[in-house]
């Protein structure tokens, strides 16, 4: 699995996988973001992402296809349901998410792709035939993969699909990524992108129930 912030002018298997903390995708809401000055520091340090999230938004309300050799990447359908459930319900991937935690229900993953389609985010399926994994621009960058997908190198090809979206389609100036700090497939990720660490921070992790160091990472378009 694999979080991203914007301004605009796995978790691993143990060896391998790639993630980034990501649930932030469903509960950074616009509403919680104020102006420096007005909110508490936890307001100020997600203002980025809040930011992020409100330029995600796909205006045209359809997330475009994206497509690699070997991807597709494509809107969630309600019927993926299932599928995202059993990827998802994994303990070595949940505890490099952050606010998601076993067991993830079908249920639970209908919802989410009902939020991300009431939301209009930029969340797509990472598709080869069947469903793979996850990622997103919606308050950070965040991707994940169910553990068959993990290995063979398609966060990478996920990644930079969406990289190359965001920079030259999207206009966007930065992106912003916080894997889980002891998560080293997604921090190895981050850096064979690009990305660059410019800071660390800490949030509660639901799955591990305590507070995890995550890594700050920025990539800059043209950088």
């Amino acid at each position: 699995m694999i979080p991203v912030t914007i301004k605009q002018a796995p978790s691993v298997t143990i060896a391998r996988f790639l993630c980034l903390p990501h649930s932030r995708f469903l509960t950074v809401q616009p509403t919680c973001g104020r102006e420096p000055g007005s909110g508490s520091k936890l307001q100020l340090a997600r203002a980025p992402e809040l930011r992020m999230l409100s330029h995600m938004r796909s205006p045209d309300k359809q997330v475009p296809r994206l497509m690699s050799d070997r991807l597709v990447l494509r809107p969630f359908e309600i019927t993926d349901a299932p599928s995202l459930a059993r990827i998802t319900n994994n303990p070595l991937l949940l505890r490099n998410l952050l606010r998601t935690s076993c067991p993830f229900t079908v249920h639970d993953a209908r919802n989410r792709i009902l939020r991300f389609r009431k939301n209009n985010l930029r969340v797509w399926a990472i598709d080869n035939g069947q469903l793979l994994g996850l990622i997103g621009l919606a308050g950070e960058f965040g991707l994940w993969l169910g553990r068959g997908a993990w290995g063979k190198g398609y966060g990478e090809e996920a990644s930079r699909l969406v990289i190359d979206h965001a920079f030259t389609h999207m206009k966007m100036t930065v992106l912003h990524a916080n894997p889980i700090s002891d998560n080293r497939a997604s921090c190895h990720l981050m850096e064979k992108l690009g990305f660059s660490v410019v800071g660390r921070t800490q949030s509660f992790c639901k799955q591990r129930n305590k507070r995890v160091a995550l890594r700050r990472y920025e990539l800059k378009n043209g950088g």
